[in-house]
């Protein structure tokens, strides 16, 4: 991803275009918008060295944190803290259209590689078994894990 062409790239079937990048704010953040056609999910995860906000523009997003759903309608927001599993999802049949903003910007760098650039035209679908591989690959290499499921609470 170079900042001559911003690019739109697709990471668990939602299409993600940068709006700002590492670069231009001297890593302290990032900034995309992502748009999903609806029955999308991302993997349980957690981030070792970055947070994100996720603000909703348009249609609705459920944030899974700890274990804990909140649907966000447009207007809303939420702070995902790093070291703490999350979930982001839209699990209906309608579009959804959210901002994330990645402090600081190493989820910029973690697309570049896990995401896969959208062809000009082409809608993100399902991810594929080698988008799946390439995700997991990569998630280690920026902080990244992985869960399988939520992990119990103390």
């Amino acid at each position: 991803m170079t900042d001559a062409e911003p690019g739109e790239f697709v990471l668990a079937g939602v299409a993600i275009r940068r709006l700002v990048s590492g670069d231009e704010t001297q890593g302290a953040f990032c900034l995309f918008e992502n748009r999903s056609g609806g029955q999308t999910r991302t993997p349980i995860h957690v981030h070792a060295d970055d947070d994100e906000t996720v603000y909703v523009i348009e249609g609705q997003v459920t944030a899974i944190v700890d274990g804990e759903a909140r649907t966000l309608s447009p207007g809303e927001s939420i702070f995902l803290k790093r070291g703490i599993p999350h979930q982001l999802m839209n699990p209906r049949d309608e579009p959804a259209r959210y901002l994330v903003i990645g402090t600081p910007s190493v989820f910029e760098r973690f697309l570049a590689e896990a995401g896969r650039e959208l062809a000009k035209g082409e809608a993100a679908g399902p991810p594929t078994a080698a988008d799946i591989e390439r995700l997991k690959a990569a998630a280690p290499r920026f902080g990244i894990t992985l869960l399988g499921d939520w992990p119990a609470r103390g």
